[in-house]
């Protein structure tokens, strides 16, 4: 079938003979030996590679983070300004779905007829490559690309996603792309480069594994949650090594990011991954944004204490959760059997699921106004007028009996004196 024609095994089976045993001898405890190791030693150059995977996947993540920012703040712009100049809900409105469903139909295109490989988060492929089936083009640079750019326009497009699950599968590729790079050095007609001892699929499997695991761990700050997944979800073949050059990749993700993301941020690393729960501020900044002119500071969710009997909830939490993700997960599977094949259905589709996202996020907030709280109470009561009640990335206030506060995807304050 067509199917199967695209699917190829791969070979993990390590090389073992009387040859390739005579090439990998140690060389002599000498100078020359230990030259010879730093030079042309399989094992120096796989923890190099390591290394600049990591550093890879974080400045990736940092780029996507920053596009997003870019798209949406440019947005909020325009929303801010419609909202002071007291324009029709009904106009705020069509500018706001129309914005999206340009972002989100830029994106299904790019999917649906220039790179189909690259829908969904990538996940499934990386996981199926891991344990020996290679699909074509899941790692192509096109696929890449056009992955990221989808990311960014649906993420900022303010569709219920998030740059999460494709991060793993672009840290994939970039370990890939890694492994790869010899092919510039034939374009340009330079030596043989090192990179052409790891073209075997046992070599590139541990590249991209370590890569998954980086892009995991940037993707939620969590080195040692990137190690994890790598290790229980995605690979089934392992080694102690293995485990090593993964940590350190993850490690290395984690702390680049953590650290391009302190620049703006009065050099603090806190705030470490892309994932967020409307947290755009360290804890420090939060806690002295929160300060009174009197110098007290209100009880709020930042330093908020949490109690022996909160645990019992947090159980329920996430027994509800799993239960939910279950019932879930077998309705997306129903659905799949209805869902269109054609590639201008699936864009249609998008599209109407943009619309009722951005009809949902607008005229549910707008029915029910209430500014962000400070940690102690909202804009909502007539007599905290004055306070800081925007949100982290916002410092107008509403001021006056008169202020009413609507929320348009970014917190804004109308009426009143800003």
């Amino acid at each position: 079938s067509k199917g199967s024609n695209e699917l190829e095994s791969l070979d993990f089976d390590e090389v073992n003979n009387a040859h390739w045993v005579d090439s990998c001898r140690r060389e002599p405890r000498t100078l020359k030996g230990f030259k010879h190791t730093l030079t042309r030693s399989k094992m120096v150059y796989r923890w190099v590679l390591t290394i600049l995977i990591g550093v890879g996947v974080a400045l990736s993540a940092q780029t996507m983070q920053l596009l997003i920012s870019i798209v949406q703040e440019a947005r909020n712009a325009v929303l801010q300004a419609l909202t002071d100049s007291a324009s029709p809900a009904v106009h705020v409105f069509g500018f706001y779905a129309l914005y999206n469903l340009s972002l989100a139909g830029v994106g299904a295109v790019l999917t649906a007829y220039l790179e189909p490989t690259a829908a969904a988060d990538g996940i499934a492929e990386i996981k199926a490559y891991l344990n020996g089936t290679h699909a074509r083009n899941i790692f192509g640079l096109r696929t890449v690309l056009v992955r990221f750019l989808g990311s960014v326009l649906s993420v900022g497009s303010g569709l219920v996603c998030g740059p999460e699950g494709p991060m793993i599968h672009i840290g994939a590729s970039i370990a890939s792309g890694v492994t790869r790079a010899d092919k510039l050095y034939s374009c340009l007609r330079l030596p043989p480069s090192v990179l052409s001892s790891f073209h075997s699929d046992r070599d590139r499997r541990e590249f991209i594994c370590a890569g998954a695991g980086a892009g995991m761990a940037a993707a939620f700050g969590a080195p040692v949650g990137g190690v994890l997944f790598a290790l229980e979800e995605a690979a089934s073949h392992w080694s102690p090594q293995l485990i090593w050059r993964i940590f350190t990749a993850a490690l290395l993700a984690t702390f680049t990011l953590a650290l391009v993301k302190a620049r703006g941020n009065s050099g603090d690393i806190s705030l470490a991954g892309l994932l967020s729960f409307g947290t755009s501020q360290s804890i420090y900044d939060m806690k002295r944004d929160l300060i009174n002119e009197d110098g007290t500071a209100p009880v709020s969710a930042v330093d908020a204490p949490i109690y022996w009997w909160e645990i019992f909830f947090f159980m329920l939490l996430g027994t509800v959760g799993g239960l939910l993700g279950g019932v879930g997960g077998m309705v997306i599977n129903q659905m799949e059997y209805w869902r269109p094949k054609k590639a201008w259905k699936q864009v249609l589709e998008l599209l109407l699921v943009s619309l009722a996202t951005s009809s949902a996020a607008f005229w549910l907030v707008h029915a029910m106004p209430l500014c962000r709280s400070n940690g102690s109470y909202t804009c909502g009561h007539a007599d905290n007028w004055g306070e800081w009640c925007t949100g982290p990335g916002d410092n107008t206030t509403c001021v006056g009996s008169l202020g009413t506060c609507v929320n348009a995807a970014s917190w804004v304050c109308v009426g009143g004196d800003n």
